[in-house]
């Protein structure tokens, strides 16, 4: 008994706990930077932790772009208690970038958070081929999907789907 007990406090301190099968994994947070939203909130990765996690790139010419809009609101609305959406401006080096971001918030009445602090996505995800881009993490902070160009209601259907799951 004491052998097991040993064994397991060195597996813990290893932190491979979750590599053992019916162990538990802790949620861990996405691979995203600290960032700050439209309104000076700075938002730490560890707050998505434990939650699906839609990052989506937009830009305010974007008719794609303009499409998926409501369609994220609608996911972030009916799925807010397990699944987190950050809206992210590309328009990067535009003097009315931050001014076009709160326009967009305000045309599609988002209340999910929304950040003109694209180049620090860009480092942690990559440039994007193409826009919209989608990326979707799960609640152990793993990226699970990433869609480039519009996404269909049956998309955002599967991605709600999947974050209700227990």
């Amino acid at each position: 008994m004491m052998r097991r007990a040993a064994v397991f406090a060195a597996f813990a301190a290893a932190g491979l706990l979750a590599a053992l099968p019916g162990a538990a994994a802790a949620p861990a947070a996405p691979a995203l930077p600290a960032f700050k939203t439209l309104d000076g909130t700075l938002l730490a990765p560890a707050r998505f932790a434990g939650k699906t996690t839609v990052v989506a790139f937009f830009s305010s010419s974007c008719p794609f772009c303009v499409n998926e809009a409501p369609k994220l609101q609608k996911l972030y609305r009916e799925n807010s208690r397990v699944l987190a959406v950050v809206s992210v401006n590309i328009e990067a080096g535009d003097a009315a970038q931050a001014a076009k971001a709160a326009a967009w918030v305000q045309r599609f009445g988002l209340t999910h958070a929304v950040t003109a602090d694209y180049r620090a996505f860009e480092a942690a995800l990559g440039k994007p081929k193409g826009i919209p881009a989608l990326y979707v993490f799960d609640r152990h902070g793993k990226l699970v999907r990433s869609e480039i160009g519009e996404m269909l209601d049956e998309d955002f259907d599967d991605i709600a789907r999947e974050a209700r799951k227990p």
